[in-house]
């Protein structure tokens, strides 16, 4: 092999003998050149070589000095001008530098300084003293071809100063290019972009191997004080003017021309702390201790005095002497005040009719029942209207809210966000793996290696993502609607549509066009493999946007579609800029989202489906693959809402099964008494009613055309079946705890039960339905909805049980008092007789749970114990979280929670931003577009200046790059150095674009120097008549500045409506994209929201104009509900407690202590509620305010019954009145909601639904529970000590105002304590 090597040494020897001139000898003298002229060009690359002259530096004809002027200026001397180089070298030069031209020429001095490096090396009249020729010919022969006779140089030295080196650099590292957001100099600084240095740049583009130079030309740096001469140029800094042009470069390019310091984020708030500790745990604690303090030393002191000076037969206590009708012995004289009198009042006539109301409905059980039926059957014919919103937006977005408007405007005036399928693909069982850069050195120095990550280091791994990419491409779904076969191509986004009607995937593999043949493509010789896909990966992740790699491939990093694929978008898993250790690969195929056209709508979702199909079935051995489509999420929630149907279906029945059964009163265990006892019928009536009261709410808020959720189809029913089993309960047990007297019907019995429970009921469901009638007040949709259906079922509820269930319950009467069989009415048995037995649960709450709860020395430890509770809910109350978790909503084995792992694990990126600018903001003037743009001469504090500020800082801003500016671009593409805007001399409104060779069409640029030099920015008719141009330019090689790929859609051009000038177009709406920092979490996305909120109102404040410019990203309209989620769950809950407050004082003849009780107590459920939610991690969404607006309304009825039986109750201390309230009416309330729903509830454990386990099991739960335990213990502790003063009623003479006969007369001698006594 070595033998080999030297014989193809030796050959390449002779060939350069042949066609190489022997090296003259140079003179290196200042005035003197070592080049003139060109005399060749290099074939493989284009570009002309220099021949070779040593003379002195000629004069530069006159001629060509406007073209020096407009290329070189700072080598311009007047008509003394001496050059080394021709008028054919200088368009050379203009040439070369149209691409960097376009990336720094919104920096000028950066791009003078850039230039002064080239205009040196070639045209200095010094040349000689800094460069050196290392490599002659003269001829044709290689990769050369001469088209003179003349020796032209091959290669050469040029020696540049490390001052002037470091100060170019230092004047262009800032700059920004404002389509890609990203450091222009990644465009020139090839495999070194991401550590990019002066050498490193200045190497890279004097290097033959990568196609910038047309020979090599070795680069020496000099320090200061080094002997032989060096290119020390001025380098002017970017905060000064060019000589004779434009100023110092902006602050968004350069950080001296700033005023002040680089922005920093302002420091986070310091938590609350006293003592060192946490403030609200502190105060909470101090409230506790002081309150069981305060309270404890009462009682102990009450109970000292009371046991020195009074003895009592039941526990004397706390306040009982503030009750001015208390006497054990007598009745007190002491006249009733007007409040008093008001409320006997209101019990005596609520009484009255009630009593005539269930007279009247259990005399004419039929005739009610046929009513109740025919008005069921007429409101629930409104479900065949009925409409199920399941699209999140209409969800969780009011129409009127500020992000629903925006996203209203931006889908209007610029296309609608595209629908998003993605693969997230990460490399099994792969590691990644260094590659060796290519050199022809052979010092151990100059081998350098690349690190790869496992997704982009191995072409196996890169063949197989591209089949399955290729596979989703072919992927055909059948439309019924258009009867044919849907294609990604029919359906997928196309930005540069109609001149490239490739469709816009963002994939690593599309910076190879998607080509296999590309992607195994290869450069090498006789001395081995040069360049391969990983040179190309390399160059392509630092400048994305490069039509020509730079590389020995030549490839262009563009995808298909004619745009970049920005490496933070297309890979995912690395640190910082580290591209190539990506251990993700991220593929996004964009799709049109015309969410208004159901027909096109069709197509996309028809696609969608048959991809999921498809990605469902794919499996590999090699790769692991999270997906999502745009329409997952909704596919995943109706699923999980239908297997919930399920979990839903069995609770209910559950329930129902509970309150059929344990309706009956079994006295004896003989099979025929109980089967005349057992009250199935009329339970499952009860059951039948709620069911239809449901049914009437969503009947006629259907004929009102209010679309159902499913929210309100999963939450209802059970609030209802709470509230309405309740209310079975009571009247059901009451009945069967009365005794009927002889004289009496049961019609009259019915009635008179009716009269003694139903005002407690009607304040109960009219405190719940006007409470949540008032919650329809709500900005949030699903909580409206909620509201508004809850509120009219509750309602509907109680009037069906006024009218039907009465009914029923006036034949189950007759049916029992016939001694026949439930359900089997046909079977009569006589043989049993009924015996009167207490029920059990009544009986262990009058004698066991009654005394205990409010013994002398259980109550204190109680009540301390409650307010312990409810001092650590409030300290806890600021650590709830606010937010729903994304995976919470999808079932525990749906795909889509892999696909979130995904974007949490390996996303580099988060969604896309767009800063919008209304329509009716003037960009054509000077002062406007300076406000607007970040270029030089625009405003330090301009709008894409601001956002570039909030990119230096994305862990506070969330802003992760600068944003894209059309702006600049179109200035930089109106300037006629870019030779991008041209028209045809022969019609100058025609547009001559780059790609248009000057020696085959006469063009002229849109601008000419002088006109720039005069106004370097265009006049308002210019600015209007090149505008259409520019945003339907694409970008070549030859004007990378084309705005139609990244503004196309961006900027929108109207019709000119005012009137004062003579255009007929101005500039509509616009945006400025960005990015969002990658969010994980609901807090996340909700500091994203909030911080871009901020930073628009921001600009609005800096532009000082009409329009108000705000932020728009597809996630906006989910997470806005958030920032007001507190001042919501404080409104609604707020409200709710006001109007039963208002409706229990009324309905209580105007008894402030029982409404204040009853709110207070409600209150204390809904803060421990919040406890809990510390405690269980539920997050404060929504869903949980829903959840807690309906615990507001089962809360009353776990304490209006109960403060409406004790202000009722006749005994003489508050003590005995809550014992009574708590044995009366403690069992109905235990066995009618809590046990109901605690069977019920724990069927909903067992959901697949995680929502449902978190959302519903755990606060259902907790409502059940904390509303049992301050119902049923809290609360008669509080009566007991601060509950109504009792009514003057005598002793002898309980409820006697409220026992009246169905011809108004009032019962005599009812003894105190007992049931009602036979009629006399």
């Amino acid at each position: 092999m070595d033998r080999v090597i030297s014989i193809c040494s030796l050959c390449l020897l002779v060939v350069q003998v042949l066609v190489v001139a022997s090296n003259p000898t140079v003179k290196h003298e200042k005035g003197r050149c070592i080049m003139y002229g060109e005399c060749a060009t290099n074939t493989q690359t284009n570009k002309n070589l220099n021949c070779y002259s040593n003379d002195k530096a000629p004069l530069l004809p006159s001629k060509d000095l406007d073209l020096l002027l407009e290329v070189c200026p700072m080598l311009y001397n007047g008509n003394e001008t001496r050059t080394c180089c021709d008028s054919s070298q200088l368009n050379t030069i203009k040439s070369n530098i149209q691409v960097p031209y376009q990336a720094f020429s919104r920096c000028p001095t950066c791009f003078y300084n850039f230039v002064s490096l080239f205009c040196y090396m070639t045209c200095s009249p010094n040349q000689s003293v800094y460069t050196n020729p290392t490599g002659y010919q003269n001829g044709s022969a290689g990769n050369y071809h001469s088209f003179s006779d003349k020796t032209f140089v091959t290669g050469m030295y040029y020696n540049i100063s490390t001052v002037y080196a470091e100060s170019m650099f230092d004047s262009c590292k800032h700059v920004t290019n404002p389509s890609t957001n990203a450091p222009a100099v990644d465009l020139l600084c090839g495999p070194y972009a991401d550590k990019c240095t002066a050498e490193k740049w200045i190497s890279y583009m004097n290097s033959a191997s990568n196609g910038f130079a047309p020979f090599q030309i070795d680069v020496n740096y000099l320090k200061p004080g080094d002997e032989g001469g060096s290119m020390n140029a001025p380098a002017i800094p970017c905060n000064q003017s060019v000589p004779g042009g434009d100023g110092g470069c902006s602050c968004n390019d350069c950080p001296a021309s700033c005023s002040g310091p680089p922005p920093s984020p302002p420091p986070p708030a310091k938590p609350w702390l006293i003592f060192g500790l946490d403030g609200y745990y502190v105060v909470m604690t101090f409230v506790f201790v002081s309150l069981s303090f305060v309270y404890l030393y009462s009682n102990v002191s009450t109970y000292i005095y009371k046991s020195k000076h009074q003895k009592s037969t039941y526990g004397n206590t706390l306040l009982e002497n503030a009750d001015p009708y208390y006497s054990p012995k007598v009745v007190s004289n002491d006249v009733p005040s007007s409040c008093v009198k008001l409320g006997m009042k209101m019990d005596r006539v609520l009484h009255s009719v009630f009593s005539r109301w269930g007279t009247f409905c259990a005399s004419r059980p039929y005739l009610i029942i046929l009513i109740g039926v025919v008005f069921v059957a007429v409101c629930t014919s409104g479900l065949v209207k009925m409409q199920v919103t399941t699209d999140p937006v209409e969800l969780w977005s009011s129409p009127e809210s500020e992000a629903r408007i925006q996203k209203e405007y931006f889908d209007s005036h610029f296309e609608p966000f595209y629908r998003t399928e993605q693969l997230i693909i990460v490399a099994k069982n792969w590691t990644g793996m260094d590659y060796k850069l290519y050199t022809d050195s052979t010092d151990p120095k100059d081998i350098k290696y690349v690190h790869f990550g496992p997704i982009l280091g191995f072409r196996d791994v890169l063949d197989e993502i591209l089949s399955l990419q290729l596979a989703v491409e072919n992927i055909t779904a059948f439309y019924p609607d258009e009867n044919r076969n849907i294609t990604l191509e029919d359906i997928c986004l196309k930005p540069l549509a109609p001149y490239n009607q490739n469709c816009a995937i963002m994939s690593p593999l599309n910076w190879f066009q998607n080509n296999r043949t590309n992607l195994h493509k290869t450069f090498s010789d006789f001395f081995g493999l040069q360049a391969d896909f990983h040179d190309h990966l390399i160059s392509c992740t630092n400048g994305p946007t490069s039509v020509d790699d730079t590389t020995k491939l030549h490839m262009s990093c563009l995808g298909t579609y004619g745009g970049p694929v920005f490496p933070w978008v297309g890979l995912g898993g690395f640190g910082g800029k580290n591209y190539l250790n990506a251990t993700a690969a991220v593929i996004t195929f964009s799709v049109n989202n015309i969410y208004n056209d159901p027909l096109k709508l069709g197509r996309a979702l028809a696609w969608e489906k048959e991809y999921l199909k498809f990605m469902k079935n794919y499996s590999s051995d090699n790769l692991n693959i999270s997906f999502s489509a745009e329409r997952s999420i909704e596919d995943e929630i109706n699923r999980e809402s239908g297997a919930d149907m399920i979990t839903i279906a069995v609770s209910y029945i559950i329930m129902f099964g509970y309150v059929a059964i344990f309706l009956g009163k079994f006295s004896t265990l003989q099979f025929g008494r109980l089967m005349i006892e057992l009250k199935l019928s009329v339970g499952l009536c009860g059951v039948l009613i709620v069911l239809c009261s449901v049914g009437v709410s969503l009947g006629i808020f259907s004929y009102a055309g209010v679309p159902l959720t499913l929210i309100i189809v999963e939450v209802v029913p059970f609030l209802v079946l709470a509230v309405g089993v309740d209310n079975i309960f009571i009247l059901v047990q009451h009945y069967q705890r009365d005794e009927r007297d002889p004289r009496e019907s049961v019609e009259q019995q019915i009635g008179r039960i009716l009269g003694d429970v139903a005002p407690s009921m009607l304040m109960s469901s009219l405190s719940e339905s006007m409470a949540f009638f008032l919650g329809g007040m709500s900005t949030m949709p699903a909580v409206r909805t909620f509201s508004l259906f809850a509120g009219l079922a509750v309602l509907t509820d109680f009037l069906l049980q006024m009218t039907c269930f009465v009914a029923v319950l006036a034949l189950d009467a007759k049916r029992e008092n016939s001694n026949r069989y439930d359900c089997c009415c046909c079977v009569k048995d006589t043989s049993s007789s009924p015996e009167n037995s207490e029920g059990l649960l009544h009986k262990i709450m009058r004698c066991v749970v009654a005394p205990f709860v409010l013994w002398d020395y259980v109550r204190p430890i109680f009540f301390v114990f409650f307010m312990g509770i409810a001092c650590f809910s409030g300290a806890v109350l600021h650590k709830i979280e606010i937010g729903l978790d994304q995976s919470l909503s999808m079932p525990s084995d749906s795909y889509v929670l892999d696909y979130f792992d995904g974007i949490s694990n390996y996303l580099a990126v988060g969604a896309p931003v767009y800063f919008v600018v209304p329509e009716g903001y003037d960009y054509k003037t000077v002062n406007g577009s300076n406000k607007i743009c970040g270029g030089n001469g625009c405003n330090d504090n301009s709008l894409t200046q601001k956002i570039s500020a909030a990119a230096q800082m994305p862990n506070y801003s969330t802003i992760a790059y600068q944003a894209s500016s059309w702006i600049d671009d179109y200035f930089s593409w109106l300037k006629p150095q870019s030779s991008c805007c041209r028209y045809y001399n022969d019609d100058n409104d025609m547009f001559c674009n780059a790609t248009v060779i000057p020696s085959t069409a006469n063009c002229t640029n849109c601008r000419s120097m002088d006109q720039v030099g005069k106004h370097p920015r265009p006049t308002a008719e210019e600015f209007m008549e090149f505008l259409p141009w520019f945003l339907n330019d694409n970008p070549e090689t030859q004007c990378a500045k084309g705005g139609h790929a990244a503004y196309g859609s961006g900027v929108k051009i109207i019709n000119k409506t005012t009137t004062g000038t003579d255009l007929k177009t101005d500039v509509g709406a616009t945006y400025f994209m960005t990015y969002h920092t990658v969010a994980k979490t609901s807090s996340d996305f909700i500091s994203c929201l909030k911080q871009a909120n901020a930073l628009a109102a921001n600009m609005t404040a800096a532009l000082n104009s009409s329009v108000e410019v705000f932020p728009y990203s597809i996630f906006y309209v989910y997470y806005e509900q958030y920032l007001t989620i507190v001042h919501d769950t404080i409104f609604n809950l707020g409200i709710s407690l006001l109007v039963i407050f208002i409706i229990v004082l009324l309905m209580m003849g105007l008894d402030v202590l029982s409404a204040l009780n009853v709110v207070f107590t409600i209150s204390l459920i809904i803060l421990n509620m919040f406890g809990v939610m510390y405690l269980w991690s539920i997050p404060l969404n929504a869903v949980s305010l829903v959840n807690l607006v309906m615990a507001v309304g089962i809360s009353v009825e776990f304490c209006a019954h109960i403060t409406r039986a004790f202000a009722l109750s006749s005994q003489p201390t508050r003590l005995l009145r809550s014992k009574e309230a708590l044995s009366e009416m403690g069992s109905s309330v235990l066995s009618g909601i809590t046990l109901t729903k605690f069977v019920g509830i724990t069927v909903l454990a067992f959901s697949t639904s995680q929502i449902f386990r978190v959302f519903y099991f755990r606060m259902y739960l907790a409502i059940v529970l904390l509303g049992a335990a301050h119902g049923l213990i809290f609360l008669p502790i509080l009566l007991s000590y601060i509950g109504p003063p009792r009514r003057p009623f005598s002793p002898n003479r309980k409820h006697q105002i409220l026992k009246e006969e169905a011809d108004g007369h009032i019962q005599d001698d009812m003894a105190a304590g007992e049931g009602p006594r036979s009629f006399s």
